[in-house]
């Protein structure tokens, strides 16, 4: 017969092994989610945040087109399949914004060093009317010898800034039609290899932040 300690004794160990497989079974499922949770991730492929850029992230590719380039052929985006397309929208008689932006993209080019090979950056001009293919030219070669200038249509340039979500409009400074402005979005606008929109880089980061970033997001 047993005694009230013995019983107690019986109790504990029962519920001990009672507690148990649930313990054991709740370790197990954790450690399943966690190492199932790293193999989606890894699989997924991981894409570090950008610390100055605005991430996009977008699951609709840009639609790809071809225009004019100051290569001295058209140029698709589907050409620089395998690349980030590094994408500015502006135009050759900007009096600051532009060149600034410009020159920033020139010098981060060269800050990214071996994994420059893997962007190719692009000027698309929101001012078909003044800018030829060959003021581009001249213009672009300010900034590095990898950038490439492409105009299209006023048509084609309205419905190809629509898709990045760029817009821009003619601000006129006299009663003559070629003495104006073109008032536009400033950001630079990043594409993944898929032509995916990535990142959005607003106007005034730096070079090196730039850098930073592409360098980041290419991982």
């Amino acid at each position: 017969m047993q005694t009230d300690a013995q019983s107690d004794l019986t109790l504990q160990t029962e519920r001990k092994a009672r507690r148990q497989p649930v313990w054991i079974n709740g370790a197990l499922i954790a450690a399943i989610l966690i190492a199932g949770g790293w193999l989606l991730w890894n699989w997924l492929g991981p894409h570090p945040a950008p610390q100055y850029g605005v991430p996009v992230n977008a699951g609709k590719p840009i639609a790809d087109f071809r225009l004019n380039s100051t290569l001295g052929h058209p140029v698709a985006l589907s050409d620089f399949a395998g690349r980030y397309l590094v994408v500015y929208f502006g135009y050759t008689t900007c009096p600051d914004i532009c060149p600034t932006t410009l020159a920033d993209l020139g010098k981060a080019e060269k800050l990214l060093g071996k994994d420059a090979q893997r962007i190719q950056m692009l000027f698309i001009t929101v001012d078909p009317e003044r800018d030829s293919i060959e003021r581009m030219r001249d213009y672009l070669a300010f900034f590095g010898p990898n950038f490439i200038g492409l105009r299209g249509s006023l048509q084609e340039t309205e419905a190809i800034a629509s898709q990045f979500g760029v817009v821009y409009q003619k601000q006129y400074h006299s009663a003559s039609a070629t003495d104006y402005l073109m008032d536009h979005s400033a950001a630079v606008i990043v594409l993944d290899p898929q032509r995916r929109p990535l990142v959005l880089f607003p106007y005034g980061v730096s070079a090196e932040q730039l850098a930073g970033d592409l360098k980041r997001v290419m991982r």
